[in-house]
């Protein structure tokens, strides 16, 4: 199941259209000001304040920050959620989710899909830090990423993918990330999860973890492991140049999966972790 599949069937259930734009507040000054805002239940982005560790902008008084709220359950089968984001030339933004978003299977066993499309510019920085995506039994769901970035942009993009909730069998979920940079591709993957993707519980995909996620880096001015670490069986930093990084781990549960990517990240050290255990929701 893909986008293009989700999209050609057309939506049998909620649509709906988020965004959020920042930009310098004064051109040639430090400052950050959210220039564009949109929200469409259930995806309703609201402006907050700085909290917990925040990679890259750590209590920068200059960045913008976005908690992107649910108003309703899901999405549902046959839903098509939609979010937009553009981070202007210079500016910088933080992005993070009140709740981890619970994939449902509809009333007419139709697929959903959650896209997201976001467009970094020159000298500006994303920090995406979104909560877990969780497919539950009997769910069909698309979940894609695709980010663009300037060749002076900066970004650090985490997901955590979790097959069905606690004591349930999971549902299908296929997750495409895409990130290029000056148009070029510079790290693309894809998972496709659960009981009908044969072959998912093999060695070769998740084995037997329900948890799967990732987190990527990049940092035009450097300064990130130039050599891959396997930190244990499952989890390792991967270098995909001098100024990408790409961290992969699975984890038994969302819980194990969670500590993995935080453990790699103290490996990698400041700006990016700390010693003390941080999450997706700032503690």
């Amino acid at each position: 199941m893909s986008s293009a599949d989700v999209k050609s069937n057309g939506p049998s259930g909620m649509t709906c259209r988020a965004s959020v734009a920042t930009e310098l507040s004064e051109p040639g000054q430090p400052g950050t000001r959210v220039s564009g805002l949109r929200a469409q239940a259930p995806l309703v982005p609201r402006p907050t304040g700085a909290s917990g560790h925040e990679p890259f902008i750590d209590r920068d008084p200059n960045a913008a920050r976005i908690a992107l709220t649910s108003g309703a359950a899901g999405p549902l089968g046959g839903d098509h959620y939609r979010f937009d984001v553009t981070v202007g030339d210079g500016s910088s933004l933080l992005i993070r989710e009140v709740s981890a978003t619970l994939v449902l299977p509809g009333v007419h066993g139709h697929p959903s899909l959650l896209e997201s499309h976001a467009h970094v510019g020159d000298a500006a920085a994303l920090v995406w830090v979104p909560e877990p995506v969780i497919a539950a039994k009997g769910c069909r769901h698309t979940h894609t990423v695709d980010i663009d970035l300037a060749a002076t942009a900066r970004l650090f993009y985490r997901e955590e993918l979790v097959l069905g909730r606690h004591g349930e069998d999971p549902g299908d979920l296929s997750s495409a990330l895409t990130i290029r940079r000056g148009g070029a591709a510079l790290s693309i993957q894809r998972f496709d999860l659960g009981p009908n993707s044969p072959g998912f519980n093999s060695p070769a995909v998740a084995g037997s973890s329900l948890g799967v996620g990732s987190i990527v880096i990049v940092d035009p001015d450097g300064g990130l492991p130039n050599e891959t670490v396997v930190i244990d069986p499952q989890t390792a930093i991967l270098p995909v140049d001098d100024t990408c990084v790409q961290i992969t781990a699975v984890g038994a549960d969302a819980l194990a999966l969670r500590k993995r990517l935080d453990t790699a990240l103290t490996h990698i050290g400041e700006p990016w972790g700390r010693e003390q255990t941080w999450s997706a929701v700032p503690r």
